[in-house]
């Protein structure tokens, strides 16, 4: 994978704290740059750990299922990439996500990282290397905070004028990833 696939796919991943930030920022009342950055070093930080724990996970397994193992990281990437746009097109009443307290923050950190175990579940399959695996960790992880602190700073503003476009953008580029790792 290239930095550009690593950056496009940390992009992808970031939509949906992005999107719950965005929610979540009206339940955090003013907030000072300690606690924004705190909110979204969680975010990043759950984010990353996800997807290497599915690669570990995927890496552990690869060598029984060898054969098989890109049409099976790109059956992830190409549902992950379909739920998304799926969501685009779904008509859901707004919701508010409380970010206000750790254990709230911890919950909708898990919710918006849990597709980042099965891509890091793709990665292994793809057999991406452990150097490429820390660069992809890293690059998840500073995107997330970024996605997060955008999403709070920028509040509903940004969610109704990009929110259904941006998770749209996320599902084709997963799916465009996961059609590489068969067709290279």
């Amino acid at each position: 994978m290239t930095f550009i696939e690593i950056l496009l796919l940390a992009v992808s991943l970031s939509f949906d704290t992005l999107a719950v930030s965005m929610g979540g920022s009206v339940t955090l009342g003013r907030i000072d740059l300690r606690r924004l950055l705190g909110v979204a070093f969680v975010f990043g930080l759950m984010q990353m750990l996800l997807l290497d724990a599915g690669w570990l996970l995927g890496h552990s397994v690869i060598s029984y299922i060898y054969k098989y193992a890109s049409y099976i990281g790109m059956a992830l990437l190409l549902y992950i990439g379909g739920t998304m746009i799926a969501g685009v097109f779904r008509k859901e009443g707004e919701s508010k996500v409380d970010l206000s307290d750790l254990k709230h923050l911890l919950l909708a950190a898990v919710a918006t990282s849990i597709d980042a175990a099965a891509v890091g579940v793709s990665l292994a399959m793809a057999e991406l290397s452990g150097g490429k695996i820390a660069l992809s960790s890293a690059t998840v992880l500073v995107v997330t905070m970024i996605a997060a602190v955008l999403g709070i700073t920028g509040g509903s503003f940004f969610g109704r004028k990009f929110g259904k476009w941006a998770q749209l953008a996320g599902g084709l580029v997963l799916i465009l990833i996961g059609v590489k790792m068969v067709v290279s």
